[in-house]
């Protein structure tokens, strides 16, 4: 699929009367979340499920395997399945720019009936029956708020809550470049409506566990430098994950120390999900795009922070993927 530029994307005044009528109309609606989901993408599903649940809608919550349990702190955390039954016909899909990043659930929104993508990554390739894409939005979950208010739907504490910790997760907690007015402003309405902020802030960024806080220890002690400081880029291992008792979840949060250096430009953290697959993690900062550093590998995201999954091993994946974060830097200067 070709991406779609920004400008056709339709507003969401011109979609929302097709949306209110699925609703109404559906039997039963799932929302899923993408692979390895974080607070926007589950955040935003849990706290539209709810909001038409409290309409009397018939709602599930899916979220491809692994549960993120990472994020059993988000209200409604319960009700989220990994396997089971098939998704059915009518499915909406949350901060999801790809059907790849469905895993083992793309088969089934491929053949799902009518599919409502909400997103708001600029790379979005616009799979769905209807695609409400905002490339403005701080957040899918900024997306998400102004669906509930056209639908008429309550914005409960607990659909506060996840719709704060997807806005406050995805500015990395109000300090990145899409940090906005309105997403400050979004942020105030939300905890007026009952999200606790001190709470999220705690669970999602001061309650690591002892296994997270050796694997990053791990990580950061064995990071490479080049390019007086403008690369930095680590790995996670499974001979790591075994000395730090931890799993690949645990790795979440290490690309953020690796960036926290001042001279960096790229930083890359390379994931060895198995033998012959590898996951990156990417950020950057002026002038580099960070997804120039992933669309070659099939990823995609922000221009601060992309990733990508592709199959090969650790060393062969750190060997091409160095190639073209090296080059970019090169071209910057």
């Amino acid at each position: 699929m070709t991406v779609a530029a920004a400008a056709v994307w339709p507003r969401l005044e011109d979609v929302v009367d097709p949306i209110r009528r699925i609703v109404a109309d559906a039997d039963q609606i799932t929302c899923l979340a993408h692979k390895d989901a974080d607070a926007d993408s589950l955040g935003s599903a849990l706290g539209f499920a709810q909001a038409l649940r409290a309409k009397g809608r018939i709602i599930r919550v899916v979220v491809p395997e692994p549960l993120p349990r990472l994020l059993e702190y988000l209200p409604g955390f319960e009700m989220v399945e990994t396997g089971g039954a098939p998704l059915g016909g009518t499915v909406f899909t949350f901060d999801c720019a790809t059907l790849g990043r469905f895993g083992e659930r793309r088969a089934e929104v491929e053949r799902a009936g009518t599919v409502v993508n909400i997103d708001h990554h600029l790379s979005n390739t616009g799979f769905g029956t209807i695609n409400l894409v905002d490339a403005s939005a701080s957040a899918t979950g900024q997306v998400i708020y102004r669906l509930l208010r056209e639908l008429g739907a309550p914005i409960s504490p607990a659909v506060a809550t996840d719709l704060y910790a997807a806005l406050f997760t995805d500015t990395g907690g109000f300090r990145h470049e899409n940090t906005t007015e309105a997403s400050l402003r979004l942020a105030a309405a939300l905890v007026a409506a009952g999200a606790d902020p001190g709470w999220v802030a705690l669970k999602s960024y001061k309650s690591r566990s002892l296994a997270q806080v050796r694997l990053e220890g791990m990580a950061v002690a064995q990071m490479h430098s080049e390019m007086d400081g403008r690369l930095l880029w680590s790995e996670v291992t499974d001979q790591m994950l075994e000395q730090a008792g931890a799993d690949m979840q645990d790795s979440e949060g290490i690309i953020d120390a690796l960036q926290s250096i001042a001279t960096m430009q790229i930083a890359i953290l390379f994931k060895e999900h198995t033998a012959d697959r590898t996951k990156i993690s990417v950020r950057s900062r002026d002038p580099i795009d960070a997804t120039d550093v992933c669309t070659p590998f099939g990823g995609g995201g922000h221009r601060r922070a992309a990733g990508a999954e592709f199959g090969d091993p650790l060393p062969v994946a750190e060997r091409k993927v160095l190639e073209v974060a090296r080059r970019l830097i090169d071209s910057a200067r």
